[in-house]
């Protein structure tokens, strides 16, 4: 199971590290191609398999991570030799969100029963981007058919909910609440 706290100890180091040399976008594009590769379950059961040697791991890692920086390719070493692949979409994932804090940019995950449509994406991200005072907007989009119709947006610890699973069942409450009455 990933530690999402060990994965964020690695993305904080590889922010340093980043922020010192000014690598910003070459270590997001790194640690992309790293989780793109040790994702890949039939990668992860090669790095841990016991018969294969510790050079046939590095030439297969060498063999599909050839664009990669050669401080990434030292993380990936290390991440291997420990047992740690797994992590990768984890500090992945974490260290973007560095980033984006550090750049100023929200995330915002808007859940909607159906795919949104161009047009209407980027009316969410507009009215989402007026509340949130003009902020640079990372949208998210996720289809869950449960909430039945409208959609619910989830920036940082806010959320908005404008569900109509919500409003029916606001709805019953307030039935339930009027027959008791």
């Amino acid at each position: 199971m990933p530690s999402t706290g060990s994965a964020r100890r690695y993305a904080r180091a590889v922010f340093e590290i980043a922020r010192d040399n000014d690598t910003f976008d070459q270590w997001n594009d790194d640690l992309n191609t790293l989780s793109g590769v040790l994702d890949l379950s039939e990668t992860q059961a090669f790095l841990t398999a016991s018969k294969v040697s510790d050079d046939q791991k590095q030439q297969l890692l060498d063999r599909h991570l050839e664009g990669v920086s050669p401080q990434a390719r030292n993380l990936v070493t290390l991440l291997v030799r420990r047992r740690r692949g797994h992590l990768a979409a984890g500090i992945a994932t974490a260290y973007r969100d560095m980033l984006d804090e550090h750049r100023g940019i929200v995330s915002a995950t808007v859940t909607t029963a159906v795919p949104l449509d161009d047009d209407l994406r980027k009316q969410v991200e507009t009215n989402l981007q007026e509340r949130l005072g003009g902020r640079d907007l990372r949208l998210v989009s996720v289809v869950d058919e449960s909430i039945i119709g409208g959609m619910v947006a989830r920036v940082g610890d806010q959320v908005i909910d404008g569900s109509t699973r919500t409003r029916l069942r606001h709805m019953r409450d307030w039935l339930r609440n009027e027959a008791a009455s």
